[in-house]
């Protein structure tokens, strides 16, 4: 029921407007590339890979390179192939400065990611220094560590 009491009926048969005359003259594809183009900030700031690290269980500490170009203000780590505790991890900005968060990371499970708000404004981030060791302890393999950042 509408307003007043009117009911809402369905029309009989589909309309009969084309594309062309809501605007839709140019191809799909060209319409899309605008909007992503002219997106908000929010939809602009997509996770950007910029490396990957394969890990072998047996070896305790790793270096993850970063090949990614630009400024970032978070990065975030995905374990890929195994469950993985990772700890002391520094990171190392472009300008040589380091941060060390005060965190042990499990990657197990559905907990797969982990995100990490950089201090300071967005930096060049050039290399991560880690050490993991698989879960449970003593357990073979390798896993894939990869590493995104947003700006």
């Amino acid at each position: 029921m509408l307003r007043g009491g009117a009911a809402w009926l369905a029309p009989a048969q589909p309309s009969s407007v084309t594309f062309s005359q809501i605007g839709w003259e140019r191809p799909c594809l060209e319409r899309i590339a605008c909007l992503v183009l002219h997106a908000p900030g929010s939809l602009q700031r997509a996770w950007v890979p910029l490396g990957a690290r394969q890990v072998d269980f047996r070896s305790d500490h790793d270096v993850l390179r970063a090949s990614g170009e630009g400024r970032f203000k978070r990065i975030r780590l995905v374990v890929e192939g195994g469950d993985l505790e990772m700890f002391d991890v520094r990171i190392t900005f472009g300008d040589g400065a380091t941060f060390a968060p005060v965190a042990r990371f499990y990657f197990k499970g559905k907990s797969r990611s982990h995100v990490m708000t950089l201090p300071g404004a967005a930096r060049v981030i050039r290399w991560i220094d880690f050490y993991h060791q698989s879960l449970p302890p003593g357990r073979r393999g390798k896993a894939t560590v990869r590493l995104y950042g947003r700006r």
